[in-house]
Order: C-alpha cells, then structure tokens, then sequence
C-alpha cells in the first residue's frame, strides 16, 4: 500500500489519537511528526501484521519522548493545554475529561486508546508494549482513580 493510501485511510484515526493524547494545538505537530516517523521506517514494516496499532505505537512513543522533553525543560505544562468546550453532552463532561487529564502517564494512554480510540486490549497492549492483562490492570486502576477523584468533586 502506497504512503498516501495508508494516509487516506489511517489518518483521521490517527489524528484523532492525538488530539486525545495532547490535544487540539500539540495535535497537528504530533501527526506530522509521527507520519515522518511512520514514513522513515515504513521499509521495515511488517505487511503481515496490523497497520494501525504499528502506527499507534509509532505515535504513542512520540507523544512520550516529547512529554520527557517537556519535563525537562518545564515548556509547557499539561495543564495550560486547551480544553474542548462542552459541547451539550451529559453533565459533567468536562469534569470526567479533566479527571482523565489528571490520571498518572500510563493509565491516561490505556484509557484514552481503549475508551477514546476504541482500540482492543491486545492491540492497545501491542502499542503499550504490555501484556493484554497489562491493560486490564492498568484500565481497572484508572476507574478505580476516576472514581475517587470524581467522588471528591462532588463533595
């Protein structure tokens, strides 16, 4: 499959993934940055396994190199990152989204490519690099987190 074939049909996915992972305006540096990556290393692609979750992980690993980067040099922190505008959902949208925020690394990226990108447990363990029990614990302690943190709100 060409390049801009795999553009075509994965792109808004991946997109998508990263504007969960960072948001609207670190989303469009993310997906270049991970479409280079993908491009570079596209020869040693394996055509017999899955696209997406090879290319998830490509942009998974990414958004963690540049979020070490940006501890580093203290640039930007997640918190100042723009936040979606209700958009008449259910209530308390913004409170779930900002508790999810709020979640430690690895828990946030388990539940934002399980529950967001509505990925499988094996393949978000394929992209996490962990086992699809792996997932599960770390989905089990997120709701378990979210629970409490939602329950604080709320007092």
């Amino acid at each position: 499959m060409s390049p801009s074939a795999l553009a075509d049909q994965f792109g808004p996915t991946l997109f998508g993934l990263c504007v969960h992972l960072c948001g609207r305006r670190g989303a469009e540096d993310l997906y270049q940055e991970t479409w280079v990556r993908i491009l570079e290393k596209l020869p040693r692609y394996q055509p017999e396994r899955p696209f997406l979750p090879w290319a998830a992980k490509i942009c998974v690993n990414l958004y963690r190199d540049n979020l070490r980067r940006e501890k580093l040099r203290a640039f930007f922190p997640l918190e100042d990152r723009p936040r979606a505008e209700p958009d008449g959902g259910f209530a308390g949208k913004m409170e779930i989204e900002d508790a999810v925020d709020r979640l430690p690394e690895k828990y946030r990226i388990a539940v934002i490519l399980r529950c967001c990108e509505n990925l499988s447990e094996a393949e978000t363990a394929a992209i996490l690099g962990i086992s699809p029990g792996g997932v599960k614990s770390r989905l089990s302690r997120a709701r378990k987190l979210l629970k409490e943190a939602l329950y604080d709100e709320i007092k």
